[in-house]
């Protein structure tokens, strides 16, 4: 199956699901670097509605200042970033330093000049050098900028994988929902946040439905 014929599939694939919604909104477009920063840092392998966007709707309300890299790190000189993120983990206060370290040699100040260096390919490697960002973060960073792209989770390989269709890496499942919300019509960043809303919701009911006698979960492919 070429690249075509698999957007095809996920064009086909999407009209056959009843249960499947366009997203209408989607987080990002803080223009607050801080809040930013902090999203994708956080978002890995958490549950965004408790665990992320709580913390990024307070860093937002209570840190005006951190609006620009230069206001952020300023903050960051008085405040630990491990209460800056409402975070007692170091590994992601870490990793959110790396990244502030690394946009400030850059020289980046706001979000509108981040979004511009997002744009180059080599900038997202330079990224993807700090431990615990990988292409998909980098892709995210991206998305809450304002790029109209997808982040390449298991969430939307599963779904990949759901409508029969074998990506041969990261690249090509990016191309292949890319394209397919081009011939649906639906901005590509709308696309990836809906698929990734149905399997989340769809997990969590399938959990909800199957026991077995030590009442653990054995998931179905039910829709």
């Amino acid at each position: 199956m070429n690249t075509d014929s698999k957007v095809s599939a996920l064009v086909a694939f999407v009209g056959s699901l009843s249960g499947f919604k366009i997203s209408k909104e989607i987080d990002g477009n803080y223009n607050h670097m801080g809040a930013t920063i902090a999203d994708a840092v956080l978002q890995a392998n958490m549950k965004y509605e408790s665990h992320v966007r709580p913390r990024i709707n307070k860093i937002r309300q209570q840190h005006p200042q951190a609006t620009t890299l230069s206001g952020l790190i300023q903050l960051l000189s008085e405040v630990p970033t491990t209460t800056f993120l409402d975070w007692r983990g170091v590994d992601r206060a870490n990793r959110f330093n790396e990244v502030v370290e690394l946009l400030s040699r850059e020289g980046i100040d706001s979000e509108e000049e981040f979004k511009a260096w997002l744009s180059s390919d080599s900038n997202l490697l330079l990224l993807q050098e700090i431990r615990g960002i990988g292409p998909k973060t980098a892709d995210y960073f991206r998305i809450l900028t304002g790029f109209q792209t997808n982040a390449i989770d298991r969430h939307l390989l599963n779904f990949l994988k759901k409508a029969g269709i074998k990506a041969t890496g990261y690249a090509e499942a990016q191309t292949v929902i890319n394209l397919a919300a081009d011939e649906m019509g639906i901005a590509r960043a709308h696309f990836d946040h809906s698929i990734w809303t149905y399997m989340t919701k769809n997990r969590i009911q399938r959990k909800s439905k199957c026991h077995d006698a030590s009442n653990k979960c054995i998931e179905t492919d039910a829709e």
